[in-house]
């Protein structure tokens, strides 16, 4: 039996009661969302050393989550690990902004996505991490994550969504073209609608739900 799951709208208004209600910083809620993504990898692989990763991320929040990711796992000494971004000069300010600058200050390797998909980098990461779009998105994806899409899902690498497969609407269950597969999906709050809907269980894989500070309360209501 499917756990009880939300609209996007709902985990939206769940997460912005957080913050202005709550009083709960929105750099503490992807801080807790990195890491409960980080550490989900952790368990699968045991160790970093002989992983090559690759985390690919937007300019908003969710790709702030990963910048979090690229973090803790740089932290573990794998064998490589390469952020790649499309548009570095319009990250959102904010957690995102600030998450971005340490990732870099740190020394992690970060280089515009154009390079990934021009083939610089082949097909050798072992795993890819899609923090693209979160549960905003809606519609068709732009054409340079299309083309993404296309190269990741025909991967051998092993495929981690940060809250959503990016191109999926996470109401509706309808994936965009070439919408990114992900093997797992860690979510955060609650599971949405439609991970369990049309396209939304081939593409969101194994669904892993994780609560990274939200009162119960919120998520109690919402149910």
């Amino acid at each position: 039996m499917k756990p009880i799951s939300v609209s996007a709208n709902t985990m939206s208004e769940i997460d912005r009661k957080a913050r202005e209600d709550y009083g709960i910083p929105a750099i503490v809620l992807m801080e807790n969302a990195g890491r409960s993504v980080a550490e989900s990898i952790l368990s699968d692989t045991g160790t970093l050393h002989n992983q090559r990763i690759s985390i690919f991320c937007g300019k908003g929040n969710n790709g702030g989550d990963g910048f979090v990711v690229a973090r803790y796992l740089a932290n573990g000494s794998p064998e490589k690990l390469v952020v790649f971004v499309s548009d570095e000069k319009h990250i959102k300010e904010g957690p995102a902004s600030a998450n971005f600058h340490i990732i870099r200050r740190m020394g992690v390797s970060i280089t515009p996505l154009d390079l990934f998909l021009q083939g610089k980098y082949g097909e050798e990461f072992t795993v890819s991490v899609d923090s693209v779009f979160g549960t905003g998105f809606k519609g068709e994806l732009p054409p340079e994550y299309t083309a993404l899409g296309t190269k990741i899902n025909a991967s051998a690498a092993k495929r981690y969504a940060v809250d959503v497969p990016s191109g999926l609407d996470a109401t509706t269950g309808i994936a965009s073209k070439n919408c990114l597969i992900a093997d797992k999906t860690i979510t955060f709050g609650l599971p949405k609608n439609g991970f369990y809907i049309k396209d939304g269980p081939s593409v969101c894989g194994e669904v892993i739900i994780r609560n990274i500070g939200f009162p119960q309360a919120l998520l109690v209501h919402a149910q």
